[in-house]
């Protein structure tokens, strides 16, 4: 496990050195730059929050007593700065955030709003992925790991072929090379590859919810891992090998079901980012800009337009209420509340046009309904519908 950080750093070099960021005649300073950049990446980019300490904020604290020549900005963690390829100084990961614009017909669970959390995996994952580095993103349900890699692949170029590889707890090492083997065709001898000089990528989806068997081997994991190590895998029925070329994978899973861990062997090859929980401010702005950008194109009535801000800040109260009162229990195991929650609420007044909101108490009302609609149908006793 310690020897990935150190191939995930070689890999960040090799995407980060190139002739136009360091030309040959560059100083030697802005090697070791680039350098600390990527070492704080590659040690430090697979660290989330838990409930008690951040560890992005330890790591930070950490890295700035101990390594002195190289000056981040005080502001906020090391994890807050890119390096701009003009001037060669830190800039905060916001400035390259894109203005959102909403889309009224998408659905809001698809829909990608950037914050500078999601710019930087994407700003890493689009260069791993042009030099077929596997690359994983780790984080718990309703993060945006999937709609952040989907949104990644659906605007590929040509070039580039995408197989979705679903894993669920029944998925065997043979179900598994049926999907994988289903794009390929067969080229010259015992070589296969996707049509024509395309390049497939793998997305596996839920990476660690196969079934462990009683050898503690996930056997659709060393189906993979033997892949990726040697690039071939064997026919089934004819026992004769299979050279298979021009794929590369890129993958998420959730560390909090499944089986938490995934074989080490499997997990050295991948380049792990870890996705937190967005911040108060992010989902502020994320939810504000939807509904706002909402009410503007359906022409709703001046002061409800005014309202949409305290509304969203109401509602993330509402969320973050709903997450500490109703913990999950062994009977209650589905009291878990995530952003996927805020996400069906908002889905739902999205769809009410300016006539049934001509004041801001219809809105709340509104809101109140599809709040009941998502959180109260969850809850089981009695006891626990009037708390609500």
């Amino acid at each position: 496990a310690e020897i990935a950080h150190v191939q995930m750093l070689c890999y960040l070099l090799e995407v980060s050195l190139t002739p136009s960021t360091t030309p040959p005649d560059c100083p030697k300073e802005l090697y070791e730059l680039y350098f600390v950049f990527a070492c704080v990446w590659a040690f430090g980019g697979a660290m989330f929050q838990d409930q008690l300490v951040d560890h992005r904020v330890e790591f930070t604290k950490w890295w700035v007593t101990d390594f002195k020549s190289i000056k981040f900005p005080s502001a906020g963690t090391v994890f807050d700065y890119y390096i701009d390829p003009e001037t060669k100084k830190f800039e905060p990961w916001t400035k390259k955030v894109p203005k959102f614009e909403y889309d009224s017909d998408i659905p809001l669970q698809a829909t990608l709003v950037h914050t500078a959390e999601s710019i930087r995996v994407k700003y890493f994952l689009d260069q791993l992925v042009d030099i077929r580095r596997p690359v994983m993103l780790v984080g718990s349900a309703g993060t945006g790991k999937t709609v952040l890699m989907q949104d990644k692949l659906n605007n590929l170029s040509e070039d580039f072929m995408v197989a979705n590889v679903p894993f669920n707890f029944y998925t065997s090492s043979e179900m598994l090379q049926r999907i994988l083997e289903k794009p390929l065709e067969k080229k010259a001898g015992r070589n296969f590859g996707p049509p024509g000089n395309r390049r497939l990528i793998y997305f596996v989806d839920d990476m660690n919810m196969p079934e462990v068997d009683k050898y503690y081997t996930v056997q659709p994991h060393t189906m993979m891992r033997q892949h990726i190590d040697h690039g071939h895998w064997y026919d089934r029925s004819k026992l004769t090998l299979k050279d298979i070329h021009n794929t590369q994978y890129v993958s998420c899973m959730n560390p909090t079901a499944g089986s938490f861990t995934i074989d080490s062997r499997l997990q050295r090859h991948f380049c792990v980012f870890a996705m937190s929980f967005p911040s108060q401010d992010a989902l502020i702005t994320i939810y504000t800009s939807i509904l706002s950008q909402h009410m503007a194109q359906c022409n709703f009535l001046g002061p409800v337009q005014k309202f949409a801000t305290n509304l969203v800040i109401g509602a993330l109260t509402l969320q973050a209420k709903m997450t500490t009162t109703f913990l999950p229990t062994a009977i209650k195991f589905h009291y878990v509340f995530n952003l996927r929650d805020m996400s069906n609420i908002f889905q739902g007044i999205l769809f009410a046009q300016s006539d049934c909101c001509k004041t801001p108490p219809e809105l709340v009302r509104l809101w109140l309904h599809e709040a009941e609609r998502v959180y109260r149908d969850k809850l089981v006793d009695e006891s626990d519908m009037e708390t609500f």
